[in-house]
């Protein structure tokens, strides 16, 4: 029997889990230029590596995963992945593995730095006390409403805002899905959310940045005027148990350029678990006739433990999850 071995580290941000891959993938696998060119690789060439860390029996419906690459633009590069594929950005994620790895001596005890994602590169600072990550605040990407696009839910008219963040997401009240928020029972906004990311999807809505086609890869269902709640819901129907990094950067975004959020002006936005992200519109400018935002959030994350797992030749089972 031959044994192939992993080790990782996971945290959690807000409740949401990272599962961070330090050892254990053959570095062909992540050749290229750019973190995008490396996560690109790793999807054709060892995709059963993701499945294997993030699926069951190893991992669970709910699990996120980073695995920290070289780059040459920045002082870390990290890809992001999940029991469905890949993500450009991830929020909670990016959080977790500053953390984790400030605290592991991987990554200087420094202020600020910069970290390249598919999606571009990030500016974070971290708040450090006797060698603990305290907090961890990233200036994401550009982000901009692309347009409000409107489907049937049962036969009822839902308006739903697509707003880019480093991934595409459809914000909607939730109580236009038939839902609300201030209940424990987040489960029902599953069905509703991947009904209308369908329907959304349909109809193909454009990017008006980049003019190309926009595919919603999560929904996040807001409490109508409350600005501090939040759910977002991923396309393979897992809830976000923390308010989202990259959800919160457009939810900032839309209320600015509605003319609810001023440039710097904080709010805190709170998930499913009861735990909250800070954010703010650090500046503006148009892009072509679009506003187009920088958001920064910060939340907290914990190192929840080290792992060493093992994949066995004659272990016949593979991964899996069950629908």
């Amino acid at each position: 029997m031959e044994r192939t071995e992993f080790i990782t580290v996971d945290t959690h941000t807000g409740g949401e889990p990272t599962r961070i891959v330090l050892d254990g993938i053959e570095a062909d696998t992540l050749a290229g230029e750019t973190v995008r060119e490396r996560r690109d690789r790793f999807a054709a060439t060892a995709d059963g590596v993701r499945k294997l860390l993030m699926q069951e029996p190893r991992g669970h419906a709910d699990m996120f995963g980073a695995v920290p690459v070289p780059t040459d633009r920045a002082d870390l590069g990290v890809f992001f992945m999940d029991t469905d594929g890949y993500l450009d950005m991830c929020g909670h994620g990016l959080i977790g593995v500053v953390t984790a790895l400030v605290e592991r001596g991987e990554l200087p005890e420094t202020r600020e730095m910069t970290v390249e994602t598919p999606a571009g590169l990030v500016d974070v600072t971290v708040e450090i006390a006797d060698g603990v990550v305290r907090r961890v605040a990233f200036e994401n990407v550009d982000s901009y409403v692309c347009e409000t696009v409107s489907v049937e839910q049962d036969g009822v008219p839902v308006e739903a805002r697509i707003v880019y963040s480093g991934n595409y997401f459809a914000v909607v009240d939730a109580e236009s899905l038939g839902v609300t928020l201030d209940g424990e029972d987040a489960t029902q906004c599953i069905e509703p959310a991947l009904a209308l990311r369908r329907a959304v999807n349909d109809v193909a809505p454009e990017d008006p940045v980049t003019g190309s086609s926009v595919t919603v890869s999560a929904v996040e269902l807001t409490a109508g005027g409350d600005s501090s709640r939040s759910c977002v819901v991923f396309a393979d129907g897992s809830i976000d148990r923390s308010p989202c990094g990259t959800g919160t950067c457009a939810r900032l975004t839309l209320h600015h350029v509605d003319g609810d959020l001023a440039v710097g002006e904080r709010v805190e936005v709170t998930g499913p678990a009861g735990s909250a992200f800070e954010g703010y519109i650090s500046e503006t400018n148009v892009d072509g006739g679009v506003t187009v935002t920088s958001p920064v959030v910060s939340g907290t994350a914990h190192i929840t433990g080290e792992h060493t797992f093992y994949r066995d030749d004659d272990d016949t089972l593979g991964s899996f999850t069950l629908t």
